[in-house]
């Protein structure tokens, strides 16, 4: 498991295709919570995870 560190933390903008677009309007008309936390720890965690790694 990462450790969440405020040193490692910074701004990160993630953009969204139309798959994400939709998923997550769907998620939103559903209010699915276990899909919505799905959708975060499969989409946008490793995202934002790999964003953080330094290049």
């Amino acid at each position: 498991m990462m450790e969440i560190n405020a040193m490692n933390l910074k701004k990160v903008i993630i953009e969204l295709d139309n798959s994400d677009v939709r998923d997550i309007l769907r998620i939103d008309m559903d209010e699915d919570a276990k899909e919505a936390l799905a959708f975060i720890k499969d989409n946008l965690a490793k995202r934002v995870k790999n964003s953080l790694q330094p290049h």
